[in-house]
């Protein structure tokens, strides 16, 4: 199974996708799981802090800075039919890394994460630079839908050889993170990246409780609430919505 088939499923997920239900633990949250916001969480140069944390709880401790190579989101064009809204890092390594947020899959998303790591790992070829000058590129996709038949929420891929494990090359790698999948029973038992991943998909009474114990997260709630008060960024995070829901429809209805 590639994707959840079930379009009431979909739908019922997009009709919340921009912002949580307001509850008696406070006001409205931009919902990170809007690409548009994902971006503007990450984009802002004050938030590099918080890039390289959750890079490094998918990654590992061996990335010790990173810079966006477009730092800009073209807000203007949220609703385009193609907005670049994926990520795309430069580790102190040289290494690339893309992260992107995807709420809605098909049955060819495997083959289109092979397309994106392909451009991004064939666009380090320059006149004069030698193959052994190319750095490795990782793709990473967080999903909220079932994209792999296991149930395991991160799944990492490599080349290497089925028989015995023997690697190809160490030159790509590929990460999916699947929300449905994240199962966290106890918050103080959770590693980094399940805490990152459960910030990302819950509702505000979570946020706060993963803030108290986490100076990172805490800093990641207070940049949520800033954006989540920027009148600009709502409206272009509903038009985002708006083009997204009126996207599926159109599937529907061919």
């Amino acid at each position: 199974m590639f994707y959840n088939e079930g379009k009431e499923v979909a739908v019922h997920t997009l009709v919340s996708i921009v912002r949580e239900e307001q509850n008696i633990y406070g006001a409205e949250l931009l919902d990170l799981r809007n690409d548009f916001v994902f971006k503007a969480f990450f984009t802002d140069e004050r938030n590099n802090g918080l890039l390289l944390q959750f890079l490094k709880a998918v990654l590992g401790n061996t990335i010790t800075s990173v810079k966006l190579t477009d730092p800009t989101i073209e807000i203007a064009h949220a609703k385009d039919k193609l907005p670049v809204m994926d990520l795309r890092v430069i580790t102190n390594d040289g290494e690339q890394i893309n992260v992107e947020m995807q709420y809605q899959g098909h049955k060819a998303f495997p083959e289109r994460m092979l397309m994106y790591w392909a451009k991004m790992y064939g666009s380090q070829d320059k006149a004069g630079k030698s193959y052994r000058e190319l750095k490795k590129a990782v793709q990473i996709v967080i999903a909220n839908f079932e994209l792999l038949s296991k149930s395991h929420y991160h799944s990492m891929f490599q080349l290497m050889d089925p028989e015995d494990g023997t690697a190809f090359s160490s030159h790509l790698e590929m990460h999916v993170l699947e929300l449905p999948n994240l199962r966290v029973e106890s918050l103080t038992e959770a590693n980094d990246l399940e805490k990152w991943l459960l910030f990302m998909k819950s509702d505000r009474k979570t946020k706060e409780a993963l803030a108290m114990d986490s100076s990172t997260l805490r800093e990641a709630l207070s940049e949520i609430e800033r954006l989540s008060q920027n009148p600009e960024t709502v409206r272009m995070a509903i038009s985002r919505e708006i083009h997204l829901k009126d996207q599926l429809q159109r599937e529907e209805d061919a």
